[in-house]
This record gives C-alpha cells, structure tokens and sequence, in this order.
C-alpha cells in the first residue's frame, strides 16, 4: 500500500449558476488528484492534512472524506469560523474564480505533529497555498515524494525556486508560452526537481526529467462540460502510472485520457 497525503488547501467550490441550479462540491488541488487517484488505483492509503471549520460546510467535507475511507488525524477542524468557498463562474464550459471566502485557512500554520505525520508518508501532493512551502526540505528530507502544483504561477511566484529542489514531480500550466515552459522546465530540474510537467491546454504537455523532452498530446472530447479539473485530473492519471515506474508516455497518456473524462463531467474527479 502506498500512503498518500493531501496536504495544505482545501475549500468548496460553490457555482451560483450551473445549467439553471446552484451546486457545490468539496475540492482543493490535493483533494482532486488524491479522489482521482484512489478511484484509478486500489493500492492508496489516503490522508487529509489541511483546516476546515466546524461549520455546515466543514461537516460535509468530512462526510465526503469519511466515504473515501480518508485518515482524517491531521484534518483541524477550528470552530467558530468558516470553511474556504470559492465562488466560481463557468463560460463555455471555463472556469473564472469571482470571488473567494478564506475563512480560518487564511493564516493557518499546522501543527509539528502534523508535519511529522507527512513525514512518514510515501507521497504527498501539495501548492503555493499550503502554507507548507517552509517544511519542504524537513518532508523531502524523511523520504516523502513530494508531488507539488504550481498552477499558473510558476514563473511569478516568489518561492518557486525555494520549492523546486525538494520536488518529486510537479505540475505547471503555460498556456501558450511555450517558450517559457521550456525555461522553467530546465531551470526547476537543475535545482534538484525530478521530473517537471507543463501543460498547454488543447495543445497538450510537455514533460522533462533533466535529460530529455517528452512531449504529450490530449485525448479529444465530444462533450465539454467544465474545465475546472483539466489539471488536477491529468496530475492524478500522470501519478497513477508514474508510481508504477511507467515509461513518461504512458504516464502522459494516462493523465490526458483521465482529464478528458474529468472535464466532460462537473466536478474535478470521477466518482
């Protein structure tokens, strides 16, 4: 078995219009790829470290992880406060971030229990807004394959070089800039990443381990329902192969065949 952590932000995504009715469903970068992964593998052990409330949202976050089988030990639950929402917006099927409630995540530190706890695990999938960026090397330092997020933010955010020589694998959207990815991709492995992956949407991925360049296409959809878990989706099919020791096509092929499953459905994960 391979124990897998979730660690840092979570939250609710709320869509106050979503084809004539409001939904929600409980989400953050780490929650996707880990609902994902365990849904495509039967050999992960999974694991929640983040903070929610005690409120109604809260609650029904726990339900949603108790369903799953989640050890929930290092899930803080704060009262009094409120549980991260974020509203969001869909327009032909893209998402767009309206408005965002932190809540009690906003200045949250975990515990060095709970760090100790990551330490002991095999993998764990975390971002910039984890406020675990400190604790990497501690973490990378006990054996734990650090799988990180860097969303869009790879080339602007301030820690992204304190990140890189502590990762695994990570995950970094470019869009178009093409040219910038190649940058990041050989910059982020000569700091000491070991593999990095940068997606460009419908033009695919391109992966780089130090040595060589693998490039990746997409797998085409008939009906696109919502973008909102093209990444985390991908993220979760590239690991599941990944672990495995699979050649990087393969892990590549199955990160886009699950992301085209993903977005034709309204929620970030298969269920």
């Amino acid at each position: 078995m391979i124990k897998f952590a979730a660690a840092g932000f979570m939250c609710i995504d709320w869509y106050p219009q979503f084809e004539g009715t409001s939904r929600s469903y409980v989400t953050g970068n780490g929650v996707d790829v880990l609902f994902n992964l365990i849904d495509m593998r039967g050999d992960i052990e999974p694991s929640v470290v983040a903070a929610i409330s005690d409120d109604e949202l809260g609650k029904w976050a726990v339900r949603e992880f108790e369903k799953r089988n989640f050890d929930m030990k290092y899930l803080d639950i704060v009262p009094g406060g409120a549980t991260t929402t974020y509203e969001i917006l869909l327009k032909n099927g893209d998402r767009f971030h309206n408005h965002v409630e932190r809540g009690i995540f906003e200045n949250y530190e975990f515990s060095d229990e709970a760090v100790e706890f990551l330490c002991s695990c095999d993998c764990m999938h975390t971002d910039f807004t984890g406020h675990l960026i400190e604790r990497l090397p501690q973490i990378h330092a006990a054996g734990t394959k650090i799988f990180f997020d860097f969303s869009k933010k790879s080339l602007i955010h301030p820690d992204t070089d304190k990140v890189l020589p502590y990762i695994e694998c990570g995950l970094a959207s470019f869009e178009d800039d093409e040219e910038g990815a190649v940058g990041f991709l050989k910059r982020g492995t000569a700091l000491g990443a070991k593999l990095l992956i940068a997606t460009f949407g419908e033009k695919g991925s391109l992966v780089y381990d130090g040595k060589e360049f693998t490039r990746g296409g997409i797998v085409p959809v008939t009906n696109l329902v919502n973008t909102v878990g093209a990444g985390d989706s991908f993220f979760a099919g590239f690991i599941a192969r990944y672990l495995d020791g699979a050649p990087i096509p393969e892990c590549i092929q199955s990160g886009a065949a699950r992301s085209a499953a993903v977005i034709q459905t309204w929620k970030p994960y298969l269920e």
